[in-house]
């Protein structure tokens, strides 16, 4: 096995019993998986138990994974699955309310004590708490989305399978997070 291997034949090489196969999909997909529940969860710990429940999954039941799909489109659903089922074992323990109800707090109040990303890295603590604020102004839905595209790098098309929706309506919440960005940031949003 190597890295010029798709995903789909290191998953077949790893049903086979190839054990470093799992070790390359990971190394693959870890940082655009890790930011991606780290920016859900705002949490280091939450975000690296999920990436491993994630690979779990597969170790437990690899034909859970169908070679029908894209590897990384069914790794991005399975990752959304485990933040969700994660938020509702805390609202259950009275610790994080998925949605935040003003009372408690929800996923995107978390992300100004996430580790510094992209944007805090080029623009500094203050722009970079300016672009948070606007991303905590996003629907949920769009906020997902926007994360999926520009923090995971997955396409359109990859989105639209992970969350199970058409393309049509991935397209039309990432214009409307587009727009509301570039309405509170100023025009900055691309």
């Amino acid at each position: 096995m190597s890295e010029e291997n798709t995903d789909s034949e290191l998953v077949s090489a790893f049903k086979a019993g190839d054990a470093e196969a799992l070790g390359l999909l990971m190394e693959r997909h870890q940082a655009a998986l890790f930011g991606y529940l780290l920016r859900l969860t705002g949490r280091r710990d939450a975000a690296e138990d999920l990436f491993q429940e994630v690979f779990l999954k597969l170790v437990r039941n690899p034909g859970a994974y169908n070679e029908r799909e894209k590897f990384k489109a069914w790794l991005f659903t399975v990752a959304r699955n485990a933040a969700m089922d994660y938020f509702r074992r805390d609202s259950a323990r009275g610790e994080v309310s998925l949605y935040g109800d003003g009372a408690k707090p929800g996923p995107a109040d978390f992300t100004a004590a996430a580790e510094p990303g992209p944007a805090e890295a080029f623009y500094g603590k203050a722009e970079a708490a300016r672009i948070d604020a606007a991303l905590a102004a996003l629907s949920e839905d769009q906020r997902e989305v926007f994360y999926l595209r520009h923090y995971s790098e997955l396409s359109f098309k990859e989105i639209a399978e992970a969350l199970k929706v058409p393309i049509g309506t991935v397209l039309a919440r990432m214009s409307r997070a587009a727009a509301k960005l570039r309405e509170k940031l100023g025009g900055d949003a691309q």
